[in-house]
C-alpha cells in the first residue's frame, strides 16, 4: 500500500508540475496554446516506468491527432485529444513491473489489477489539471469499447466521447506496432486488418475507417 501511495503521489506531482509549466507558457507565450514539450517529457518517463523500449504514448498521440483531424475535430479538441494521449496510460505506474511485462495470460486478480488504471489515471490527473476537466475522463474511457464490454464504466457506442474513441484506436495501433514480452511487433499491414476485424465491435468503424484513410489506405 505505500508503494502505491508513493506511486500515485509521483504522478500527481509530476502532472501538476506539467500544467503549471504549461499554464505560464500559455500566459506569457500570447499565443494560446501550451507547448507540449514538456508533456512529452512526462510521457516518455511514463513509456520507461511501463516497461517501453520506444516511445509509446507520443506514437498514440500523434496517430490520435492525425484520426482526429481527418474527422475534422476541431483544434481545442485535437488539443484536449493530444494531452489525453500522451498521459493515457499514467494510472500503470502503480502496477507492478512484472505485471506488465508477463509474457503469458493475466489471471483475474491481475486482469482487475490492470483494469483500475484509466481510473487512477483519471483521480491523478483531476487532482492536478480542474482546468481541463475534458482531459481526466478521456484517459478514463480510453479502454471503453464500442461493443459495451469495455472498462470502467461499459460506456456503448457513441455514449463515449469521440476523442476517446479515437485515443482507443491509436493505443492499440501504436502497441501492436511494438514488440512486447508475450508477442513480436505487427507489420502494418496486420495492424489494419486487425482494427478493421474488430470494428464494431472493439472499436468505432468510422475511427477505425478514418485511420486507414488518414495513413493514405
Amino acid at each position: 500500500m505505500a508503494g502505491f501511495v508513493v506511486h500515485l503521489l509521483l504522478v500527481v506531482a509530476l502532472v501538476f508540475v506539467t500544467w503549471k509549466y504549461l499554464r505560464l507558457r500559455e500566459m506569457t507565450s500570447g499565443e494560446g496554446l501550451p507547448d507540449l514539450a514538456c508533456l512529452q517529457g512526462l510521457s516518455s518517463l511514463l513509456d520507461t516506468a511501463e516497461g517501453y523500449a520506444s516511445p509509446h504514448a507520443a506514437v498514440v498521440a500523434a496517430e490520435a491527432e492525425a484520426i482526429g483531424r481527418h474527422l475534422g475535430l476541431a483544434e481545442p479538441t485535437l488539443l484536449a485529444l493530444r494531452l489525453a494521449a500522451l498521459v493515457h496510460d499514467a494510472g500503470q505506474i502503480n502496477l507492478p513491473r512484472d505485471l506488465l511485462k508477463k509474457p503469458g495470460p493475466l489471471n483475474p486478480e491481475e486482469w482487475f489489477l490492470v483494469r483500475t488504471h484509466p481510473l487512477i489515471g483519471e483521480l491523478a490527473l483531476r487532482q492536478a489539471l480542474p482546468v481541463l476537466s475534458e482531459i481526466p475522463s478521456l484517459v478514463r474511457w480510453h479502454h471503453e469499447r464500442w461493443d459495451g464490454t469495455g472498462y470502467p464504466d461499459r460506456l456503448l457506442a457513441t455514449e463515449i466521447p469521440l476523442p476517446a474513441r479515437i485515443m482507443a484506436v491509436a493505443d492499440a495501433a501504436a502497441a501492436m506496432a511494438q514488440a512486447r514480452p508475450y508477442r513480436p511487433a505487427r507489420s502494418e499491414r496486420e495492424i489494419t486488418a486487425e482494427l478493421a476485424s474488430q470494428a464494431g465491435l472493439q472499436f468505432d468503424p468510422e475511427v477505425v475507417q478514418a485511420r486507414t484513410a488518414s495513413r493514405g489506405g
